[in-house]
């Protein structure tokens, strides 16, 4: 019987996680939803793809500028209008080690100091008026912090055929997943789990489509906030260990990602027809302001969509 407050109620000791991955199997109903998903974002790209490049550059900035300003609830970013291009909306790298993990968590946590692995142990879990406290899991323990994480770049960086490094959607949903229940940081970890998702999506789109992207085309932060009851519950409904089997639970969160992109599409393929007047706006100003930093990103990405 699964404990009545969530899972993994004791410490985490390490287990390989390849072993981990390996025992997940995709569902029926994930697969179908994920192709239904490949199709609208095809629709998305191809929709972008009558634009020239500096008007796409425009739009996903502008897009994410709209992110940031309603999702600090959940982000807790604070970044104004004047400093989105000063800030990491352009990735320096999608290339990933443990120095990339600690910086982008120093960056979405806004510490002067520099991150590290945390050396204690942390859960997550609720605290009532009253004191009472309802543990839903722990983090792996924080001498298996570093065996983890070693783990967790090898499974980034893995290429293979299988349905779980060859679509972007799932193997972003997976990345995400295993840095939230590894939890290597004592605070901050859901922030840049959601950092890292968007920095493997677009280095998976960029493979999949042949792109040279730097910026993310798609960030699902604003649905995760509207949908942060559900976004927890499936995390923490998810046993992180060899004795369990949570491949149901796993599939569930596959699909409520799949949702998340889903929504964020719909929003996104409406908001671009309405911006046409500001895509010929930024047409013109190319080829009078040739300082602007949009331009001298598109100029470096050279985007085919």
């Amino acid at each position: 019987m699964r404990p009545q407050n969530g899972q993994n109620q004791e410490h985490v000791s390490y287990f390989p996680l390849e072993e981990y991955v390996k025992r997940i199997r995709v569902s029926d109903f994930v697969l179908e939803h994920m192709e239904d998903t490949n199709h609208q974002f095809d629709a998305y790209l191809k929709l972008l793809s009558q634009y020239d490049n500096y008007s796409i550059i425009y739009y996903f900035i502008d897009s994410l500028s709209k992110e940031i300003k309603s999702s600090q609830q959940i982000e807790r970013h604070h970044i104004k209008n004047m400093d989105l291009l000063n800030s990491k909306v352009f990735f320096e790298t999608l290339q990933i080690s443990h120095n990339q993990i600690k910086k982008t968590h120093q960056f979405v946590t806004e510490s002067d100091e520099k991150s590290e692995y945390r050396k204690k142990d942390v859960r997550v879990s609720k605290i009532y008026p009253d004191g009472r406290e309802d543990i839903f899991w722990w983090g792996v323990n924080k001498e298996d912090v570093k065996p983890f994480m070693d783990d967790f770049i090898k499974f980034y960086k893995s290429n293979s055929l299988s349905v779980l490094n060859a679509n972007p959607f799932l193997k972003s949903a997976l990345v995400h997943l295993l840095f939230v229940r590894i939890h290597p940081f004592t605070d901050g970890n859901g922030r840049c789990a959601r950092t890292l998702h968007n920095i493997k999506f677009t280095e998976a789109i960029n493979k999949a489509y042949n792109m040279k992207l730097k910026i993310c085309p798609l960030n699902l932060s604003q649905n995760i906030l509207m949908n942060k009851p559900t976004y927890a519950k499936r995390i923490n409904n998810i046993y992180f260990d060899l004795e369990h089997d949570s491949n149901d639970e796993i599939n569930e969160w596959f699909d409520f990602m799949l949702n998340m992109v889903d929504e964020q599409l719909y929003f996104s393929m409406n908001r671009i027809p309405k911006l046409e007047k500001a895509f010929q706006n930024i047409a013109k100003l190319k080829d009078t302001d040739t300082s602007c930093d949009v331009h001298k990103q598109a100029q470096k990405m050279k985007i085919k969509v």
